[in-house]
């Protein structure tokens, strides 16, 4: 397999980023927020592919619809991220690169490797993998980077502008090895007190991650091809602050506490220690995006696999008062956050 990342003509980068949205924190809408942004994305023109990495494979169900990804579920012709590194768990093989992307409905251009809980699986085999790594062992490179390798050789293959990837909430060594091949992260939270400690942990977890892997890749020495060794510097680009809850058009004052709280930690924790240049100001000053409660509208899209702000209000019971106005406001939302996201993509 050839690590080629060379310009395509026919992509909006120089080559396909892969963007994650992380929190070890369940609950924060994450998955919610990658899909919308997904969707956003696609339909501005950029051909955008979500990788589902978390074995409760939510994001592959938004993305397909509840009905679809229930008959499909034990599908044995759409292809999941297990039978992807399938070769590489399992042995004898590398990873599957005839594994087809998905066309979700939700948008054109838009595409999606479905999930598996089966993943674990591939967990487990990291343990001894990343123990090998960091004695320089070429099979414990060639384990740990599969994920990357296939992102970044399917990327160039189908021309993938952007990869939107959703894991779980967690800090496990899964997760550990997605953020380390990953170009950017993102760090969706609520307006309260478990959201500002969480920011504390994430930062100074990730630290401890990047510098233990650059100990790790210096163990290779130069005995293996770059294709087999993670990057291992993601960029912390900002966070989005989701779910707030409205009371005169304004966030209500107990969340208006914590809104006001978390610039600061932001900074000290993520900005500080995993941005670069005039992005770090940039990224802890203000949010992406603030994101209202909306209500029984996201439940309704998780249903049918629609983006909010593409829902039909005349699926919402009309006894929620104010669904239209909602769904305006979260396309002004989105358009706003997707429109500060490629920037930042463009410019690094």
């Amino acid at each position: 397999m050839e690590n080629c990342e060379c310009y395509n003509k026919n992509m909006k980068f120089s080559r396909s980023k892969k963007v994650i949205f992380v929190n070890n924190k369940g609950g924060v809408g994450k998955t919610t927020l990658a899909f919308n942004c997904a969707v956003s994305f696609a339909k501005q023109g950029y051909k955008t592919a979500i990788i589902d990495l978390d074995p409760q494979c939510n994001i592959t169900r938004l993305s397909m619809g509840e009905e679809y990804y229930e008959k499909t579920l034990f599908s044995a012709t759409e292809k999941t991220i297990y039978d992807v590194l399938r070769g590489v768990i399992e042995g004898g093989s590398d990873v599957d690169l005839s594994a087809n992307l998905l066309p979700v409905k939700a948008a054109q251009n838009l595409y999606l490797l479905k999930g598996d809980i089966n993943l674990s699986t591939y967990e487990a085999l990291l343990i001894n993998a990343y123990g090998q790594a960091a004695s320089g062992q070429k099979i414990g490179y060639f384990q740990t980077s599969a994920i990357d390798r296939f992102l970044r050789e399917k990327g160039l293959n189908e021309e993938i502008d952007i990869f939107i990837i959703d894991t779980s909430p967690s800090l496990g060594l899964l997760n550990q090895i997605i953020l380390l091949g990953a170009d950017y992260f993102i760090v969706p939270m609520l307006p309260d007190a478990f959201s500002l400690q969480g920011i504390e942990n994430l930062g100074t977890i990730y630290e401890k991650w990047k510098i233990n892997w650059k100990l790790t890749a210096k163990a290779l020495a130069g005995n293996t091809e770059t294709k087999f060794v993670l990057p291992g510097d993601p960029l912390f680009i900002g966070y989005i602050i989701n779910s707030y809850n409205v009371y005169g058009k304004q966030p209500i004052a107990d969340h208006r506490i914590w809104m006001e709280k978390i610039p600061t930690s932001v900074k000290k924790y993520l900005s500080e220690k995993h941005c670069r240049n005039g992005l770090v100001e940039v990224s802890w000053k203000n949010p992406l995006q603030i994101i209202q409660d909306y209500g029984r509208i996201p439940a309704k899209c998780q249903e049918i696999g629609s983006a909010i702000f593409d829902l039909d209000p005349n699926l919402i019971d009309a006894q929620q008062i104010g669904t239209k106005e909602n769904i305006e406001k979260s396309k002004q939302e989105f358009e706003s956050l997707s429109e500060k996201m490629l920037k930042t993509l463009s410019e690094y």
